[in-house]
């Protein structure tokens, strides 16, 4: 984000003729640091625990960590902290440089509309950021405090935290409103048809159900009457 800020500086799209290059790049830092952590943890432990990586006896019952602390405080969460501050850093980065590029534009439209995308993007992925960051301390605390109510809060947060990402992408992206958008201009397409036509009805040469399905969507989007929201006869569902 970044860096598509310092180098998108008017909003125009840019053609990324080495996408495939960056996708794979992006791939492989995002699952071999990963790797090489877990890797340094295993190290860590079978050192710890002289060649017997396989004896789990100083493991208490509630832990979903197969490693001991040292192998857990070096090998996730001090590297975790460590990306989480450069995460921050370079959010806060991102946020000044998207102010400094906004003050710059000319067009009173454009500078509103970049605020306004640069804004939501910012915001999305610090509450990305945040969400794993709570993920992240309540499971280190379920490790080191050994307590039932973090374990079952670190449990429901891991196991709920892909969901939560998905549903902030997809309201803070406002994918929603495409859908919305899309039913409105097939709406009005058909009224514009129906207006246009020779018969008197506002919805033009349609089949009788359908005219009156649009007849009473209309009536409701005009009416506050509770009495209307139940559909008589029922539409065929789509």
């Amino acid at each position: 984000m970044y860096s598509q800020f310092r180098t998108n500086l008017h909003l125009v799209p840019i053609t990324d003729n080495a996408i495939g290059k960056h996708f794979l790049r992006y791939s492989i830092f995002a699952w071999g640091i990963p790797g090489i952590l877990l890797g340094a943890s295993v190290v860590i432990q079978y050192r710890e625990k002289g060649g017997k990586i396989l004896d789990t006896s100083s493991l208490k019952q509630q832990n979903c960590w197969f490693l001991d602390d040292n192998a857990f405080i070096y090998g996730l969460l001090v590297p975790s902290s460590i990306l989480t501050i450069f995460t921050l850093f370079y959010l806060i980065q991102s946020a000044l440089v998207s102010h400094y590029v906004i003050s710059m534009q000319v067009d009173r439209k454009v500078r509103e509309k970049m605020r306004r995308k640069r804004t939501l993007q910012i915001v999305l992925f610090t509450k990305i950021t945040f969400l794993l960051i709570i993920v992240i301390i309540l499971g280190a605390l379920t490790k080191l405090i050994k307590s039932d109510p973090l374990w079952i809060t670190y449990h429901v947060g891991q196991g709920l935290q892909g969901i939560f990402i998905a549903m902030l992408v997809t309201c803070n992206c406002q994918v929603l409103k495409l859908y919305t958008r899309s039913f409105k201009s097939r709406t009005g397409s058909c009224g514009s048809v129906g207006s246009s036509s020779k018969h008197p009805s506002s919805y033009g040469n349609i089949v009788p159900g359908a005219r009156s399905f649009l007849s009473k969507g209309t009536a409701i989007s005009k009416s506050t009457s509770l009495q209307l929201l139940t559909w008589d006869p029922t539409p065929d569902p789509v």
